[in-house]
Order: C-alpha cells, then structure tokens, then sequence
C-alpha cells in the first residue's frame, strides 16, 4: 500500500510541476505579449522613439548629398510628437487590429517649405526638370521616413492575427489552470491525510522541481543566444526586444530561486517534524 500510495504521490507532484509550469507561461502571454500598456513601458524605457528618430535622419542623410541642397534641408522634418504619434498607432494596429496613418503628410510639407524657402533666398529659377527632381527627392524622404517607422505592414499584420489567436486561447483557458492546481493538491493532501507530512514533502519536491527548470531555462537561453548582439529589423526593434527577453529572463529565474527555497524549506520542516515526531514516540 505504501509503494502505490508513493506511486500515485509521485504523479500527482509531476503533474502539479507541469500545470504550474503552464501558470507562469500563460501568466507570461497575458502580462507581457497581450499587454499593450507593458509594451509602451518598455518602449519609453528603452527609448524607442528616440532610437526611431536617429534611425530616420540617419537615412535622410543617405539622400541629401545626391540631391544637392544643404544639409539644413533634412534637419527638423519631423518632432518628437509625430514619432511617438506614429510608433503609438503602430502599436495599437498590432494590438487593435486599427489602420495605420503616418505623418507623412506633415513631414512633406515641411520638407516642401524648406525647399522652397532655400529656391527664393538663392534666387533660384528651377525649370520644369528641377521641380521633377525636387518632387522626387521629397518622395524619397517621405518613403525614408515611412520605412523606418513603419517597418513593415506585413508584419504587423500577421502580429495583430497571432495576438487575435493568442488572445482567443488565452480566454479559452482562463483560470482552468489553477483550477486544475488546487484539485491536483487538494487529492495530495487527501491521499496522506493521515500523514499530512507526506503530502507537504512532495510539494516541496514539486517546487523545487519547478524552481530548478525556470533557473535552467534562463541560464540556458543566457548561454546558448547572444542576447546582446542579437540583430532584428532595426536597432531600435533589436533593442525593444532584447530588454524584454532579459527583463523576463531575470524575472524567471528569479522566481525559479523563491520556487527552490520554498520548496526546500518545506522539505526540511516535514523531515524535522517528522524527526521530532518519532523521537517522541520512542521515548513514549
């Protein structure tokens, strides 16, 4: 009886191991996959905007030499408010599933303006060809623009379908997980009713397991990728997304070290209770 009863207490805390595994996955998918405001966060602490900025000038200087006007032609296109603007409606198609709208209107009247202002201070007289060559120049710089900020519609498309899906599932499950949990514990503890000990023993095994899987599973991830060189679309994405991963990374293995000592400190209590327990009984 004992050898069926340390059986089924062993299956009971493999599966307590995989459903609390499942918990912190899914808690992981709604927190920060699903979570459009945890994204935000990590954009403005990552400096995203400002990333995107750099990345756009630095690619309107790829054209201002070909076109032959000054370099003061490309400076100040575009503010601080548009990125953000654009980059927010980008995140909220992503998120929403809405129709992304850049400023590229805006930053081509000013370019416009700017170009203009220089033709009347140099008395320029610009033929048919010119203002040919000046409408392309400004395509360019608007399409510059536009690349950088809004990477690419296809992508973003195919993120708001799996975020759709992930959201769908993520619903379907809801709190059948820890359901499942509590009735898993719930038959642990009534299988060694008689030796409550017992029961608080495996669960400490079962944390411990835990604890021991979520630090392996950081530390492998930290040894196996280069987390820091890692190379995306931009580096603006790069970097979003690497502070992310690491952000997560450290906060498992974290809880994978709260999850080992837990679980050890109940190991130890249930091995010097029940110490105690049969020391009395002989002196008894």
């Amino acid at each position: 009886m004992k050898i069926i009863r340390y059986f089924i207490n062993t299956i009971l805390s493999f599966f307590i191991v995989l459903v609390v595994l499942v918990i912190i996955a899914i808690n992981i998918l709604n927190s920060v996959i699903l979570d459009k405001n945890y994204m935000l966060s990590k954009m403005d602490e990552t400096q995203f905007n400002l990333q995107v900025s750099r990345e756009v000038e630095s690619g309107f200087e790829n054209y201002i030499y070909q076109s032959g006007l000054p370099e003061e032609t490309i400076k100040n296109l575009f503010t601080e408010e548009m990125i953000e603007k654009d980059v927010t409606t980008i995140v909220n198609a992503i998120y929403d599933g809405t129709e992304i709208t850049l400023s590229s209107d805006e930053l081509r009247k000013n370019l416009d303006r700017k170009i203009e202002e220089y033709i009347k201070n140099e008395n320029l007289n610009l033929n048919e060809q010119g203002r040919k060559n000046i409408k392309q120049f400004e395509d360019l710089i608007v399409e510059e623009y536009d690349n950088n900020v809004n990477v690419s519609n296809e992508l973003y498309a195919e993120g708001n379908s799996i975020i759709k899906e992930l959201k769908t599932v993520s619903n379907r499950i809801g709190n059948i997980p820890q359901i499942i949990l509590v009735i898993l514990m719930i038959i642990l503890v009534l299988l060694n009713i008689t030796d409550l000990l017992t029961a608080i023993n495996f669960l400490g095994i079962s944390s411990v397991a835990v604890g021991i899987l979520l630090k392996l599973g950081a530390n492998a991830v930290f040894s196996n990728v280069d987390l820091d060189n890692l190379v995306l679309l931009t580096t603006s994405l790069s970097n979003l997304i690497i502070s992310i991963v690491k952000d997560n990374l450290y906060k498992l293995s974290d809880l994978g070290m709260m999850f080992i000592v837990c679980g050890i400190t109940s190991i130890l209590c249930s091995i010097i209770i029940k110490n105690v327990k049969t020391r009395k009984e002989i002196k008894n």
